[in-house]
């Protein structure tokens, strides 16, 4: 992905443009993006730990509980889909709402769990 969006260059000398150069924008990486949702997502209000879990980060506190990240990455393996669902639901309509799309509506529940 991140050679997708800044472009293929070997020797200095650029193979193949990416996606930021033929847009206009300026270049980004994939971690950019992820950064960008977790903060929007902490501006919306939710919760560090979802966050974390949309991240897919160990948690390392719980409730003011220190929890060793041995147990979320050996033993607990629930992905906290209510949770993450809520964070990326939050983040989608937040999304839609600054470039100007209605919201979503109505979705079949059997596609939500493939998105």
């Amino acid at each position: 992905m991140a050679d997708a969006l800044r472009g293929d260059k070997r020797k200095g000398k650029v193979r193949t443009p990416g996606i930021c150069a033929l847009l206009g924008l300026k270049p980004f990486t994939p971690h950019d993006l992820r950064r960008t949702g977790a903060t929007l997502a902490g501006d919306l209000g939710f919760d560090d730990a979802w966050i974390a879990k949309c991240l897919d980060h160990a948690a390392s506190k719980k409730t003011e509980i220190v929890v060793p990240t041995v147990t979320g990455k050996v033993y607990n393996h629930s992905k906290r889909m209510k949770e993450k669902r809520a964070v990326l639901d939050g983040v989608a309509a937040e999304l839609r709402r600054i470039i100007g799309k209605a919201p979503v509506t109505a979705v079949d529940p059997k596609l939500r769990l493939a998105a």
